[in-house]
């Protein structure tokens, strides 16, 4: 089981967190905490939003709205991402002739786009 934290645990984690950030961070849906008997409970994944979010209005004076939006964005990043190195992997099992034309086929759609 993954262990979860508190808020207080939280804030101490991250050191450039506040409570008073953590609740404009949570009202602009950063961070979704689950809610437990124990009141709300952060995961690590939370932790890393949290810790970039803080890094990102520190340099760049962005409002919670906007760090949400640049966040929801990075995720999106990082699914295609994720996506893209599916798609490679089923290309890269296939006999040689078909990698071939599916290079040739990509090849000629992105220049295409152009």
């Amino acid at each position: 089981m993954t262990r979860t934290l508190t808020e207080a645990e939280l804030i101490e984690a991250i050191t450039r967190l506040t409570s008073d950030r953590l609740t404009e961070y949570l009202a602009a849906e950063i961070v979704i905490p689950e809610q437990s008997e124990q009141g709300l409970r952060y995961q690590r994944i939370d932790v890393a939003r949290l810790e970039l979010a803080c890094e990102l209005h520190e340099q760049y004076d962005m409002e919670a709205d906007a760090l949400s939006m640049m966040i929801s964005l990075i995720d999106q990043m990082h699914g295609l991402r994720a996506e893209l190195r599916e798609v490679l992997n089923a290309v890269e099992k296939q006999p040689e002739p078909v990698r071939q034309q599916l290079i040739e086929v990509i090849g000629t759609a992105r220049f295409r786009r152009r």
